[in-house]
């Protein structure tokens, strides 16, 4: 935990370049790292405490409150945010930052706390601060936060929703948050697997309608089709739900070999009605007839797809969206290439879980998934370049 009386007073400057759509685009105030001295402290607790309304708001507030001081230091906390932090002692919190006090895996490596790592431009809870306090008015991000665990690293999630308050010549910060892990996992669960399962669903119907009007002696290949999609649809339930619990010890693969010609052409097919290729152009360079590939089909045509789908979503109407793939040795590499560029401070969260630029529920999950399924499934590599001049580049290398 991050000592108050031992932080160095600088100032470090926070640019936010992806505000959420309801958040104008600019660029804030810095932020603060310095911290209120004891004497100062003392003076914004002695205002809050005294404060009738910010004591009837900690004691109406079901929900998780604190209020801040100007340097984003915890002043008083509700019960309910106490009881979420796991301390029964509001003395143990005073003059920390809310990343501090919830552990957060930025704010306990960086030099100077809670708003002074690289990862923190990027955070929605220190932009809602911000614009609370740049603009004088409520603003309201979503946060993910990744903290400490026995095992491995939680991910939380929260709307955070800050509102500034002046009270005895004091400038304060009413922050408000709501755990929305659930409700982000619904939403996501019912854009992925919903949206996946009505494209292959609508394959199987285009079948069985193929199969009534064709001749007799073609049904056995149309027969097949329908197998192969019908299947494909059972294992991609699977696979989502192994990705809405972040797990993929339970997936069973089924690995074969197969053309990467025929894997082109059917990743083709699939994107080829999809709402982010209107007015853009995919371009889809197929690999040599003879070359093969063993993998699970169903896990490579998710990491694939969805590195499609990420360019698609990034490139403005007019652009072009490019997949290859080569062969060198022993490793076949994947390329899908778009002229977007990727900021650093969301660069650095691109593969964190329930981190998106949309600041809606529901997305934050297709680059995670690619990391995912590439890495711990396949055992393979996923990664990416950007830059101004040559654009974004996801890679995933996988041996053949």
């Amino acid at each position: 935990m991050v000592d108050r009386t031992s932080v160095r007073l600088q100032m470090e400057p926070l640019c936010p370049k992806v505000p959420a759509a309801a958040e104008p685009k600019a660029d804030f105030s810095p932020l603060p790292i310095s911290r209120a001295t004891d004497a100062e402290l003392k003076k914004e607790l002695q205002a809050t405490s005294q404060s009738e309304i910010v004591r009837g708001l900690l004691e109406a507030v079901h929900g998780l409150m604190a209020v801040l001081n100007e340097k984003r230091q915890i002043l008083a906390l509700n019960d309910s945010m106490l009881q979420s932090l796991g301390v029964d002692n509001m003395d143990k919190m005073l003059g920390l930052r809310l990343g501090e006090a919830f552990h957060c895996i930025h704010a306990e490596r960086a030099p100077s706390g809670c708003g002074s790592s690289e990862y923190c431009p990027s955070c929605g809870a220190a932009i809602a601060q911000v614009i609370a306090l740049a603009f004088s008015r409520p603003a309201e991000q979503l946060c993910a936060l990744e903290v400490p665990g026995a095992d491995s690293n939680h991910n939380l999630f929260f709307r955070v929703r800050a509102a500034p308050l002046s009270l005895a010549g004091h400038r304060f910060v009413l922050l408000f948050l709501q755990d929305v892990s659930q409700e982000q996992r619904a939403a996501a669960l019912e854009r992925t697997f919903l949206h996946d399962l009505r494209n292959t669903t609508t394959g199987l119907t285009l079948g069985t309608g193929l199969l009534e009007q064709c001749a007799p002696d073609e049904a056995k290949e149309i027969v097949r089709d329908i197998m192969h999609v019908a299947t494909r649809l059972s294992r991609e339930i699977e696979l989502q739900r192994c990705l809405a619990d972040s797990s993929t010890k339970t997936f069973q693969q089924n690995q074969s070999k197969f053309s990467l010609a025929h894997f082109f052409a059917e990743l083709q097919r699939t994107c080829h009605h999809h709402p982010a290729l209107q007015d853009k152009r995919l371009e889809i360079t197929p690999p040599q007839p003879d070359r093969t590939l063993h993998a699970d089909t169903t896990i490579l045509h998710q990491i694939v797809y969805n590195m499609i789908l990420n360019a698609l979503e990034a490139t403005e109407a007019g652009g072009i969206v490019k997949l290859t793939a080569h062969r060198d040795g022993a490793q076949e590499t994947f390329e899908v290439k778009n002229i977007g560029y990727i900021q650093p401070e969301i660069a650095r969260r691109i593969f964190q879980k329930n981190f998106s630029t949309k600041g809606v529920l529901g997305h934050g999950l297709g680059t995670y998934s690619m990391k995912l399924l590439g890495e711990k499934l396949l055992g393979g590599r996923v990664s990416f370049t950007s830059s101004r001049t040559e654009g974004t580049c996801f890679k995933f290398e996988l041996l053949a």
